[in-house]
């Protein structure tokens, strides 16, 4: 059984370098994936939002063409 004291870490090697710009690579790649969704998200909530704009427009033209009707005739 190794004393604590006695115990010597291994030297950081090539590898370990690798494995850092391997998580590096990682990170950014998740970054980029998060970022591609939140414009998505957004990008189809501003297609909603604009479709039930247009049509609230059409109701209500159609409601001001129905009123006219009923008091013209």
């Amino acid at each position: 059984m190794r004393n604590e004291e006695e115990f010597i870490p291994r030297p950081v090697r090539r590898s370990d370098f690798g494995v850092i710009f391997a998580g590096l690579l990682h990170n950014l790649a998740s970054t980029f994936h998060s970022f591609t969704e939140e414009i998505l998200e957004i990008s189809v909530y501003h297609a909603n939002q604009k479709s039930k704009t247009m049509q609230a427009w059409e109701n209500m033209a159609q409601d001001l063409e129905t009123i006219q009707e009923e008091t013209d005739g």
